[in-house]
């Protein structure tokens, strides 16, 4: 009887995190921060243009991103395409702190 209540405790913990970790909020979440990041990105190489124009992208993506996580039908995707929509955006966020973390130095001058 007590492991049943524990399982079902559990079931009910781990439901209760998913739904959190693929709602609406959760999504907006992690494109405002993404959109923070490519700002960041575009200020470390200024003169690259097709790397301008991948953050560019990213950009617009997080825009058109809010417009769908604003609107009531994102709550009937089913959770398996949120659940890999919010895996994807972990795995993007984690290559654009990559890429803003192995940026060179401003100068060749040491400081």
């Amino acid at each position: 009887m007590v492991a049943w209540i524990k399982r079902m405790i559990s079931s009910l913990v781990s439901r209760r995190r998913v739904a959190r970790d693929t709602g609406p909020v959760a999504f907006q979440t992690l494109s405002k921060e993404m959109r923070e990041l490519a700002e960041i990105a575009s200020r470390v190489w200024p003169d690259e243009p097709s790397f301008q124009s991948r953050i560019k992208s990213i950009q617009e993506e997080m825009d058109q991103l809010d417009e769908l996580t604003a609107k009531p039908e994102f709550r009937l995707l089913p959770l398996q395409k949120r659940v890999e929509l919010r895996e994807s955006l972990l795995h993007s966020k984690t290559q654009l702190m990559d890429t803003v973390s192995t940026a060179p130095p401003p100068t060749t001058r040491p400081q």
